[in-house]
């Protein structure tokens, strides 16, 4: 059960257990809605002179105007005699309630999450705002959990951040890559309050790499795994054979681009795919070319309604696509009962397309527009990953050493 978080502590007098050669004050502590503590008052003046019966006297003075203060001219209720209100209580108490309404207006991160969901509306994806929002409302529960998704999201310090991607790591076991991806998240909306002038500054930079090193990613096919995949699947299963196809050769991704593919994405004129900006992972509108094998494969296409989706239910185009892991799980099926390597997954047809290009000799920037990656930079990073060094010069040496 979470602890109750005091709103406001009365006036009181600290004085020394009587002692006079001690220092007196009285004390009260409130809080601020949108402040990450508690504020801390005292009045010492007046209370260090002259007799016991004196110093209580103006005490007792100084308790009833500040109490006054902090009740907002209005009297608790005379048949308690609690010194302590806390949140639990907003139904029936006055200075709750008023705590409660000033908190309203307060800037805080679960206030703004809404507008900066809306913000981003405008420029991702339906897949990849699910993302943003998921990713956020996690960094806000986690906040909540702490008692600190009602502070100013100007009160948001680098620290918060780093505890965040340490309970990450820790409590959640994620790995390094989907930890960055949080944090990427988290660092723009911070920049968005910086230019909506809620923070002066973002909290979410030069954050310390968290979590697990896990290489997550597909491994190719070997060419006898290819060829027994083939044997297994292409006449049994005809309409998971040709999403394996489009991924090798095309390199769609099998997600949302894959599963969602309308047969009027196909122009069957120029003989490609095109994959809209609110379906596509770059959030543009991309262009694939179809070799001619397999666009002969998907002529008989051309007699069904352009608006059906291509993978449809029922193993056939239909209004309905498959279902999100339907065609992974048919595919794991095959690979399971071949005795396959599970980290060969339906994902890696795309892989292995890529790294049969790079066998071929195709050039670096003609594989980042086939992989249709943003920047040469993510092409060098999967050359890396998943072809190692292609370039045949070590075999150049002519003799041992």
């Amino acid at each position: 059960m979470a602890r109750k978080r005091s709103i406001i502590i009365y006036p009181h007098l600290n004085d020394g257990g009587g002692d006079l050669t001690k220092a007196w004050y009285v004390e009260w502590k409130y809080r601020v809605p949108g402040e990450p503590k508690i504020r801390k008052e005292r009045i010492y003046k007046g209370l260090n002179q002259g007799t016991a019966e004196e110093r209580y006297k103006l005490a007792k003075s100084i308790i009833k105007k500040k109490s006054e203060w902090l009740k907002s001219g209005k009297h608790l209720d005379s048949k308690s005699d609690k010194k302590v209100v806390y949140e639990d209580e907003l139904l029936y108490r006055h200075e709750a309630k008023l705590y409660g309404k000033v908190k309203e207006s307060v800037s805080t991160f679960r206030k703004h999450l809404s507008a900066y969901i809306k913000f981003k509306e405008q420029s991702v994806n339906k897949k990849t705002l699910d993302n943003i929002r998921s990713k956020l409302r996690m960094f806000g529960a986690w906040m909540g959990n702490r008692g600190l998704i009602d502070i100013d999201v100007k009160y948001i310090e680098k620290q918060h951040i780093i505890d965040f991607s340490i309970y990450l790591s820790k409590n959640e076991n994620l790995a390094v890559l989907t930890i960055k991806k949080y944090i990427q998240i988290l660092h723009s909306f911070f920049e968005w309050a910086e230019d909506q002038n809620l923070i002066d500054k973002n909290p979410a930079k030069k954050i310390p790499t968290m979590g697990k090193v896990v290489d997550e990613s597909a491994t190719p096919f070997a060419l006898d795994e290819r060829q027994r995949l083939k044997e297994a699947i292409e006449f049994k299963d005809p309409q998971l054979w040709l999403a394996c196809e489009i991924q090798y050769y095309c390199a769609i991704r099998p997600g949302t681009e894959l599963r969602l593919m309308k047969i009027g994405w196909i122009d069957f004129d120029r003989k490609r795919i095109r994959i809209p900006a609110e379906m596509a992972k770059s959030d543009r509108t991309d262009i694939v070319d179809v070799p001619e094998f397999l666009f002969k494969k998907l002529l008989p296409y051309q007699q069904y309604d352009r608006n059906l989706y291509l993978f449809g239910k029922n193993r056939m185009p239909n209004t309905e696509p498959v279902g999100m892991n339907t065609l992974r799980n048919r595919f794991n099926t095959y690979r399971d009962s071949l005795g396959i390597s599970r980290d060969r997954k339906f994902y890696s047809w795309k892989h292995t397309g890529a790294i049969q290009l790079i066998d071929n000799e195709m050039h670096p920037y003609d594989l980042k527009n086939h992989l249709r990656h943003k920047s040469f930079t993510t092409t060098e990073r999967y050359l890396k990953k998943h072809a190692g060094n292609l370039s045949g010069k070590i075999e150049k040496y002519s003799s041992e050493i």
